[in-house]
C-alpha cells in the first residue's frame, strides 16, 4: 500500500515538473528601424545676413524705411536617396514684431511674413521678410508651394514669400501641386529688412538689428 502511494506521488511530481518546463507557444520578434533619407540643410555664410552700418540720417522719422535686398545661397543634399521634404521657418524674435511694417515693401505681405528685428531699450527695431527663389534640382527648375500647416492635406501655389510656422514651404516640378521627390536642392534665400520709424527708436545709442529665424527640414 505504501508503494502504491509512493508511486502515485512520484508520478504526480513528475507531471508537475514536465508541465513547468514544456510549452506549446513561442513568440517571434521582428525588429528594425526605417530611417528617412539623411538630408543636410546648409546656408552660406553661416546663415548671417549683415547690413553693416546704417547711418540714422538715411532713415525716415515718421515712416518705415525699407533696406536693400540681401541674399544667401541655400542647399539641401540627401546623397543618392531622393526624398520629399519641406521647410518650416520660426521667428525667434516674434515678440519684437512691428505690426504693418511690411507695407513698406508693397502688396502681398501679411503678418505671417513679418519677422521681428529685435528691440533696444524696449523699442522695436523693425522687421524683415523672407522669400525663396531660384529653386532647382539637378538642373530642373522647381516651383514653390506652401500649405497652412503640416496637418493640412492640400498644397497651394506660392510666389516664394515665406510665412512662419506652422506654415510649411515645399516645391513642385510639374503642374500638380504636390511636393517633388529630390535628392539635391539649391536655391536662394532673399531677405528684405524694414526699419521702424526713427521717432520710435532710441537713437542715443547704437541700435543693433537682431533678427533671428530657425529653418527646419521636414520629411513629408
Amino acid at each position: 500500500m505504501k508503494k502504491i502511494v509512493g508511486l502515485t506521488l512520484g508520478i504526480a511530481c513528475l507531471a508537475v515538473a514536465i508541465s513547468a518546463q514544456a510549452t506549446s507557444v513561442a513568440e517571434l520578434t521582428v525588429r528594425g528601424t526605417i530611417k528617412p533619407a539623411a538630408c543636410n540643410l546648409t546656408m552660406s555664410g553661416a546663415g548671417v545676413v549683415n547690413y553693416g552700418d546704417i547711418p540714422s540720417g538715411t532713415l525716415l522719422p515718421a515712416a518705415f524705411t525699407p533696406l536693400r535686398e540681401m541674399t544667401l545661397p541655400l542647399s539641401v543634399n540627401c546623397g543618392t536617396s531622393a526624398a520629399k521634404f519641406g521647410l518650416t521657418f520660426k521667428d525667434l524674435q516674434a515678440a519684437s514684431k512691428v505690426p504693418g511694417i511690411l507695407s513698406a515693401l508693397g502688396a502681398g505681405y501679411t503678418e505671417g511674413h513679418n519677422y521681428g528685428l529685435g528691440a533696444v531699450s524696449g523699442r522695436r527695431t523693425g522687421g524683415f521678410a523672407i522669400t525663396l527663389r531660384d529653386l532647382r534640382s539637378s538642373g530642373t527648375t522647381l516651383f514653390p508651394i506652401m500649405r497652412a500647416s503640416a496637418g493640412t492635406p492640400s498644397w497651394q501655389s506660392s510666389d516664394g514669400k515665406v510665412a512662419q510656422f506652422p506654415a510649411q514651404q515645399s516645391w513642385r516640378n510639374g503642374t500638380s501641386l504636390i511636393p517633388a521627390s529630390v535628392s539635391q536642392l539649391s536655391g536662394t534665400i532673399a531677405v528684405r529688412a524694414v526699419i521702424n520709424r526713427t521717432q520710435d527708436l532710441d537713437l542715443n545709442r547704437d541700435v543693433t538689428l537682431d533678427g533671428r529665424a530657425s529653418l527646419e527640414l521636414n520629411y513629408l
